[in-house]
């Protein structure tokens, strides 16, 4: 649970049983019963380069020493160092930012802020020094700067923020946008967001930046003292009320579906919506339609890829539906037949697709990336879901594939959660490949993890193959370690091969033991005489035949003779003629006359057909 504020929040997560455990990051809460682990802040020295790095020059002696005196103040916070460097980088002297700081740190101190007096002297210490940094970033704005920062608080929490966004949240072209945006990344007030496929910048808000904003953002713009920030004077139903008209007036004729997409607000409108207390609009919303009866708000989100925000907007409508009751029962119930229609509607669509139709249509521009996984994340049976994952990832942008392994480690049963990871595997950037392999050594079932290690050992590098072959052998049941070393077997390197070895021959049962052999020995020549004894004494037939036929390929002349003995003695048809059709093509002229009137005195027609394939 990240960034807790408030204990009783922690509180409602503590639902796990005996071997379970809850890790919770905090910088407020004082949490019952909780294992403390204190995370350091900065040295002297890194806190040094930290504020030196912004102004590409070495510091003098005397700046080194008051450099050393700012860090120290702030209490060697990484945010707080980055806000007081962007000041001097833009030409606030160290002296008088020190001076500024300590002011501003006794005044937060004189005012002791609500919920201080549950802190230790240290925590306030640092929680004054934090807000001390901020006050005096924000005092070095001018006055439209600071209104813009405030306009922030309307946004929700860990928002991506984008040039053409804030242009209408500011109501001011996109030109000027982009450069106000870059300004708060300058000053340090804004933090870098994430590369969009366009290569065009996004930044994000610190969540201690966006409780700055959302105070302002309902402070009086005229406050009764000077040292106090001005703020917009809005209520939170005014403030959304007001952004919701900005982009209303970029529709056509007042039609929320005419909306350009600016990357926000087809993810947020309906938020935007409840939040101005415009529910019935938000019904209206859902209610559109188009000439031929269809959804219109449906039909805009998925031409966009969006068909989930769609989803999360029907059931937002549902639950202010159900809210309604006492006031309006008749309305209500009426609304939420209507939402009820529509989610199963959705999931019947969703489901009617085939995967391979689904990757066409991305392939062939009928549908863009974004639009194949909408649909491929709403898709019920995890099966389907898996293998439309699968047949859209060569399709997908670098910025969709890890949505769609976010999606595919969601899926419950454990083969089609390997299915999925497998199609994705090629593509999955470095970063996230220890991610898939935590999640291919998750998997419960010993087969379902060997497919997944399988499709996923060819794209990892050594240190993560070492890495899975050492969690493998600390497996203790001989069937799970038989599976998982079958999956890694291809694709070993020489050195960890002889590892896996060690591992195979130490498994207790003869079938398994044999299975796990029989795959080592393709890329281990030396071990095939081993491997081939071990599978001519296993009981099964059909075990059996897997081993040869794994093995038959490799084996030199002397052992095809043995092998060839083998599959003649068993007795079941079929599995006589599945074993001497892989033996054929690697048999001598003799023998394969031999096998050839084997074939032919099978009495099943189906197994003589079999055998002849």
């Amino acid at each position: 649970m990240d960034d807790a504020w408030n204990h009783e929040h922690v509180e409602l997560f503590r639902v796990g049983g005996a071997n379970c455990r809850v890790l919770v990051t905090t910088r407020e809460a004082t949490i019952r019963g909780a294992t403390y682990c204190n995370l350091d802040v900065m040295t002297p020295k890194e806190s040094l380069e930290l504020l030196q790095k912004p102004l590409n020059k070495p510091l003098t002696e005397a700046e080194q020493q008051q450099a050393q005196q700012l860090a120290q103040t702030v209490g060697y916070l990484p945010l707080a160092l980055d806000l007081v460097a962007a000041l001097v980088k833009n030409g606030v002297s160290w002296q008088e930012l020190l001076e500024g700081l300590r002011s501003e740190i006794a005044r937060l101190e004189a005012l002791e802020l609500p919920g201080a007096d549950c802190c230790t002297n240290e925590e306030k210490r640092k929680d004054f020094s934090l807000i001390a940094s901020f006050n005096l970033s924000l005092r070095s704005l001018k006055s439209e700067r600071l209104r813009q920062f405030a306009w922030f608080g309307v946004l929700p929490d860990d928002v991506v923020i984008t040039d053409t966004m804030a242009a209408t949240l500011w109501d001011i072209d996109s030109r000027d946008a982009s450069t106000a945006l870059r300004d708060f990344k300058t000053k340090a007030l804004l933090l870098p967001g994430a590369t969009r496929d366009d290569q065009k910048p996004t930044y994000r808000l610190h969540d201690l930046m966006h409780a700055t904003a959302k105070r302002l953002l309902t402070t009086d713009s005229s406050p009764n003292q000077p040292e106090e920030l001005p703020g917009l004077g809005l209520s939170w139903t005014a403030a959304h009320s007001i952004l919701l008209d900005r982009y209303r007036s970029k529709t056509q004729q007042g039609l929320w579906h005419t909306l350009p997409d600016d990357g926000y607000i087809y993810a947020n409108l309906s938020w935007h919506l409840e939040k101005a207390n415009r529910t019935e609009e938000l019904h209206q919303l859902l209610m559109e339609e188009t000439a031929q009866g269809r959804n219109r708000w449906y039909e805009a989100c998925d031409r966009l890829g969006q068909a989930a925000n769609f989803v999360a907007d029907v059931a937002r409508a549902w639950r202010l539906a159900e809210e309604m009751f006492e006031e309006n029962p008749q309305q209500s119930i009426a609304l939420q037949c209507r939402y009820a229609l529509i989610v199963t509607s959705l999931n019947s669509l969703a489901g009617n697709i085939p995967s391979r139709l689904m990757a066409a249509l991305v392939k062939q521009k009928l549908w863009n990336p974004e639009q194949g996984l909408a649909y491929a994340q709403q898709v019920k049976e995890s099966k389907q879901r898996a293998e439309a994952l699968s047949a859209l990832a060569p399709h997908l942008s670098k910025s969709l594939i890890p949505i769609a392994f976010d999606t595919a480690r969601g899926i419950q049963d454990d083969f089609d959660r390997a299915n999925a990871l497998n199609g994705l595997a090629p593509y999955l950037p470095p970063e996230l490949l220890q991610k898939a392999l935590d999640t291919a050594l998750d998997i419960q079932s010993g087969d379902a993890r060997a497919d997944a290690l399988n499709g996923l050992a060819p794209h990892l590098p050594p240190e993560l193959l070492q890495q899975a072959l050492k969690v493998t052998r600390s497996i203790q049941d001989n069937y799970e370690l038989a599976c998982t070393l079958s999956g890694l077997a291809l694709h070993l390197p020489p050195e960890l091969l002889q590892e896996a070895l060690e591992a195979a021959r130490g498994i207790q049962d003869d079938c398994q033991r044999a299975d796990a052999l029989s795959r080592l020995a393709p890329h281990l020549p030396e071990i095939l005489q081993e491997a081939f004894e071990a599978a001519h004494n296993v009981r099964y037939t059909h075990e059996l035949v897997d081993d040869l036929c794994r093995l038959v390929p490799h084996l030199p002349p002397e052992l095809l003779q043995q092998a060839f003995e083998t599959a003649f003695s068993i007795q079941h048809d079929y599995y006589r003629g599945d074993a001497l059709g892989t033996l054929a093509p690697y048999l001598p002229p003799e023998l394969l006359q031999q096998a050839f009137e084997t074939a032919f005195s099978i009495q099943s027609n189906w197994c003589f057909d079999h055998a002849l394939e």
